[in-house]
């Protein structure tokens, strides 16, 4: 490969980071995923990295100097944040207190924050008032877009009951639930169409699963008002 060719190969690439805990990392990644989904559409390549930690909030990521270390590298395009499951509704100031300095400090290394609204457990999906109210709020502060995965929840469990976006815990996403956050993600950043052609899904997802999957991603997107009054595709 020539030098052009390689310089414009580096150009023309995207790049993403997770930050978050066992919800990103369940089921290999959702790095992985938006990766898969993302190079099966578009011409180019995309780079793809996470940071989890078990059970990790806002909090435990803003005091991690690895956190704040990766990012500073001006590698990544967005990070994409996911809090722990619960903080949101149960002490929403201190996801606003954390959520905000990590987003400022993504903010002045030149990249674009992103929030990874989650889902409602399994047996309380009226969680699902307060993430949105939590997740919502960052948004709108920062200028920067929600990716609606707990809204996706909702319409699976809803909808198409016979899909267990869930793991045997209630909280955890199946297989099935982490790509349908990864579809929600690949449209909120990157405007994917996922009817397109040959759009990437897990061997072990039927075709039919995978279709209605993504259909409730692109539902969720469409049906969600990011903050400052616009849909997010």
């Amino acid at each position: 490969m020539s030098i052009a060719i390689l310089f414009a190969a580096v150009v023309s690439s995207q790049s993403v980071l997770f930050v978050g805990n066992s919800y990103t990392a369940a089921n290999g990644g959702l790095s992985g995923m938006l990766k898969q989904i993302y190079e099966s559409v578009e011409p180019d390549t995309i780079t793809v990295d996470q940071l989890t930690t078990g059970g990790a909030c806002f909090e435990d990521h803003w005091n991690n100097p690895s956190v704040r270390e990766v990012i500073l590298t001006g590698v990544w395009d967005t990070v994409v944040f996911q809090e722990q499951s619960c903080m949101p509704v149960i002490d929403p100031a201190r996801t606003y207190t954390f959520g905000d300095s990590l987003a400022w400090f993504t903010e002045a290394a030149d990249c674009n924050p992103v929030f990874l609204m989650t889902w409602a457990r399994r047996n309380d999906p009226l969680m699902l008032e307060g993430l949105r109210a939590g997740y919502s709020r960052m948004g709108a502060v920062h200028g920067s877009p929600v990716a609606p995965c707990g809204v996706a929840f909702e319409l699976i469990r809803t909808e198409y009951p016979e899909i267990n976006p869930y793991s045997p815990d209630g909280a955890h996403p199946s297989l099935q639930g982490s790509y349908l956050a990864a579809c929600v993600i690949a449209v909120t950043v990157y405007d994917i169409d996922l009817a397109a052609t040959g759009v990437w899904q897990p061997l072990e997802v039927s075709t039919e699963d995978g279709e209605i999957l993504r259909l409730a991603a692109d539902l969720a997107c469409s049906s969600y008002l990011q903050p400052g009054g616009s849909v997010s595709q």
